[in-house]
């Protein structure tokens, strides 16, 4: 099928709408042609709640590992429907620890920090933490104690050395919260929002889910409701020529707290797609008005991403 055929059968299409269970990858959805924006609607202050993430090694900043924690914590907050401002790596250095750490929990409701918490001598996490704060170390006596019962089971001749109690000697005062029974690691929280977490990608996704109550329990105190809604629509134009459209588009649904993200693809899709346009915010029904209103001025359809 020519191109110019394929299109021009796309474009006899008058279906509306669809679910994301009704279209497949390939299956493309034209929007109707006329606009749903309510650009009228009265400017509302959205309560505010976000988060930041400080992902800490030198085996990040210099290649040697690739941080999978950033994009696992992003996608977890933004389904919980937290905002996640920020997102810093930083060097196993005293000093870049301490001005991250009291410059991030100062400005946004939670932090979240990635590793730096294990036995050799450059994990310090909870050192420089506790010295940001002026606060001492002290040993955990019920994290030691935990650490060794998981630890026999697995390894008969392991022992509780010096190295390893480093492993539980934790900024104090503090929260230490035993999230995952499965898991001797605690989540330690500094100056009640700075959550220590460990680098490992398994420990750390583990940990970060375990804690939805506690998240939850902290919006609700805030009165932050609803999660986050992305639509994506797709188009065969360049971004260039609907960059015009974009623009007027996200000043007229600022005041209802939408975003609008254009993203352009170096090679033309699998379904022809040049460019995929984001619509994201809590109000399902205006980022549903919003994407009708790109797609009928951009001639697009719905994408659907493959997971």
């Amino acid at each position: 099928m020519s191109h110019l055929f394929g299109l021009a059968l796309r474009r006899r299409s008058t279906t509306a709408l669809l679910s994301h269970h009704n279209l497949s990858f390939k299956a493309r959805t034209l929007y109707p042609t006329h606009r749903y924006i309510n650009s009228s609607a009265p400017t509302q202050v959205e309560p505010s709640f976000t988060a930041a993430c400080c992902i800490i090694g030198d085996e990040i900043l210099n290649g040697k590992t690739r941080d999978s924690n950033a994009y696992f914590l992003s996608r977890y907050l933004f389904d919980l429907g937290i905002s996640l401002k920020r997102v810093e790596v930083i060097a196993d250095d005293y000093d870049a620890i301490s001005e991250t750490i009291t410059r991030l929990s100062s400005q946004h409701d939670v932090v979240f920090t990635s590793g730096g918490i294990g036995p050799t001598h450059d994990d310090i996490s909870y050192d420089a933490i506790a010295k940001a704060y002026s606060l001492p170390l002290k040993l955990d006596e019920e994290t030691c104690t935990m650490m060794k019962e998981k630890s026999l089971g697995r390894f008969p001749d392991w022992s509780l050395t010096d190295a390893r109690k480093r492993m539980a000697l934790f900024p104090h005062p503090a929260k230490i919260l035993r999230v995952d029974p499965e898991l001797w690691v605690p989540i330690v929280v500094v100056n009640d929002n700075i959550h220590i977490l460990p680098g490992i990608p398994r420990l750390f996704e583990g940990l970060v889910k375990s804690l939805r109550p506690h998240l939850e329990e902290a919006l609700a105190k805030k009165q932050i409701t609803g999660k986050y809604y992305r639509l994506e629509i797709a188009t065969e134009l360049p971004e260039g020529k609907i960059a015009p459209c974009l623009t007027a588009t996200q000043e007229q649904v600022e005041a209802q707290h939408i975003k609008i993200g254009s993203y352009p693809k170096w090679s033309t899709g699998p379904d022809g797609e040049r460019v995929v346009v984001s619509i994201v915010g809590k109000d399902e029904a205006a980022v549903k008005a919003t994407a009708k209103s790109i797609a009928a001025e951009i001639q697009g359809w719905e994408y659907i991403r493959k997971v």
